[in-house]
């Protein structure tokens, strides 16, 4: 958990997602990590003995932050009132625009690693990242009974696919149509009506 986590450690985490997005998978390094968080040499191989340990605890602390993000995400101002499937929407697109903004380089990260795992499902990394998953489908799974999905379970999925495909374009192909918010609502609003049927 997140509160659990020492200073130094937050700062490794963070640091290790940097090298993650600016140097890729490859650059990921102990030594690496030291120097971007700028601490003593052998403090990462400290705390995560492997570098696979590592990237599990990137995995769990990157998705600790995006859940956060998740539950403290809001409806904007002028979508206040407007009907539950609107709002619905407009609190996604915020957290998509916050992951594809700001949050860029983290997504970037997160992305490499899923695409390492896809070749090793089975690791560790692979098991955290599988688990992580299961979170975001269950949440995504609440939305969609929200909006009157038949088929919940399948809508979770069906939601999580399109959050991660837009996360792949908007890493792969920046620009100011890929963090617009109101553009990511009105593309949220035609799959959420979709899966309300």
């Amino acid at each position: 958990m997140s509160g659990t986590r020492s200073p130094r450690v937050r700062a490794l985490l963070d640091a290790a997602v940097t090298v993650i997005a600016e140097d890729g998978l490859r650059g990921l390094t102990h030594r690496a990590v030291d120097a971007r968080a700028d601490v003593p040499p052998g403090s990462a191989s400290y705390y995560f003995r492997t570098r696979q340990a590592l990237l599990a605890a990137v995995v769990g602390f990157i998705a600790e932050q995006e859940v956060a993000e998740i539950e403290a995400a809001t409806v904007s101002g002028a979508m206040a009132d407007a009907p539950p499937l609107r709002r619905a929407a407009d609190r996604f697109a915020g957290v998509l625009a916050h992951w594809l903004g700001p949050r860029r380089d983290r997504t970037r990260a997160r992305l490499e690693i899923v695409l390492l795992t896809a070749r090793r499902p089975h690791d560790d990394v692979g098991a955290e990242l599988h688990r992580v998953r299961r979170r975001f489908v269950d949440q995504a799974r609440l939305l969609a009974s929200a909006v009157g999905s038949p088929d919940p379970e399948e809508g979770g999925r069906i939601l999580v696919a399109f959050a991660e495909g837009l996360a792949y374009d908007g890493v792969t192909r920046p620009g100011p149509d890929t963090t617009d918010r109101a553009a990511l609502r009105r593309m949220t609003e035609k799959v959420l009506h979709t899966l309300a049927g």
